[in-house]
């Protein structure tokens, strides 16, 4: 039962810390990110809404992007070019805050025992996976919306 505690208080930390460094990472940064950052890539919309059907439960995960001073992606609160352009940048943020939590929460696999070992890896791709698909699936969506080459974001 320890290890479960212990486990958990990990979890709770690794995201805080994970949240906010990634919550401070300048937009330049985030800009140079999505210009060689290969890994940012998905599929088409499409692809998202009817191979995993995201059109149906993306609305229903938590949204956390204002924690740390970061930006909602729930809803689009502008469609001028500029709130949609910093709107990509912010899935950038995002999908790299659960892609860093995606690595750091199996680490509990050290101290747990037994059929307890699942927990974390289980935990890991459930807390984490939506979220990136989420991003990915917006960042395309977005790439369209503005009706511009990811590029042009990225260069400015």
């Amino acid at each position: 039962m320890t290890g479960v505690v212990l486990s958990i208080a990990y979890w709770v930390a690794s995201s805080l810390v994970i949240g906010l460094v990634c919550a401070h990472i300048p937009v330049r940064i985030l800009r140079l990110l999505g210009r060689s950052a290969w890994w940012l890539r998905g599929p088409s919309p499409h692809w998202y809404r009817k191979a995993i059907y995201i059109g149906l439960w993306k609305d229903r995960v938590p949204e956390a992007g204002r924690f740390g001073g970061g930006v909602s992606k729930r809803h689009l609160k502008s469609r001028d070019r500029g709130v949609l352009e910093r709107l990509y940048l912010e899935t950038i943020r995002a999908e790299l805050v659960h892609t860093g939590l995606l690595m750091v929460q199996c680490f509990p696999i050290v101290w747990l025992k037994g059929g307890l070992l699942v927990l974390p890896i289980g935990y890991a791709v459930v807390a984490n996976l939506p979220f990136i698909a989420i991003q990915r699936y917006n960042r395309a969506r977005l790439s369209r919306l503005v009706g511009i080459e990811d590029r042009r974001i990225l260069d400015e």
